[in-house]
């Protein structure tokens, strides 16, 4: 699950980057020597994929720690330590220059909502098979993934 949930985080940050062709607020400060400047990864700025990453690691980890133990007390402490270390990665981010504001709040809502929804939609809430599927799909020269949704009993 948790190599899913990077997965989702890589593919969504991959295709945003290529698709954005956004560049980094490092690329406009003059104090920034040149070579630094026009270097080949300033121009892929959106959406933040350091936070973003951070953010899917912590959240998953806190969101099934506290599916583990659902009588824990203080399930809350995860998700602040989560969001914590998150924001941290982000705001260094943000004083280095390597990202915009917007950058950073699309990374961290993509990582936590990949941290958090993917280990939520494989658990299995009878004992009943899944739902949900994902599978490989290699047809026809193309190559990615195949969802089925079971919809009833």
């Amino acid at each position: 699950m948790y190599v899913e949930a990077l997965g989702f985080t890589g593919v969504f940050y991959t295709t945003s980057a290529m698709i954005a062709n956004r560049y980094r607020p490092i690329t406009y400060n003059p104090d920034v020597p040149m070579d630094v400047r026009r270097s080949g990864g300033n121009k892929n700025s959106f959406p933040g994929g350091h936070p973003a990453l951070v953010a899917t690691s912590t959240f998953f980890m806190a969101k099934v720690y506290a599916d583990y133990h659902p009588n824990m007390k203080y399930k809350w402490a995860l998700y602040a330590v989560a969001g914590g270390l998150t924001a941290t990665t982000a705001y260094l981010r943000f004083k280095a220059g390597y990202h915009f504001k917007t950058d950073l709040i699309a990374g961290v809502a993509v990582g936590t909502l990949a941290g958090i929804l993917v280990p939520h939609l494989h658990k299995n809430k009878s004992s009943n098979i899944s739902k949900l599927s994902v599978v490989p799909n290699f047809q026809n020269r193309s190559t990615g993934f195949t969802a089925f949704c079971k919809l009833g009993k």
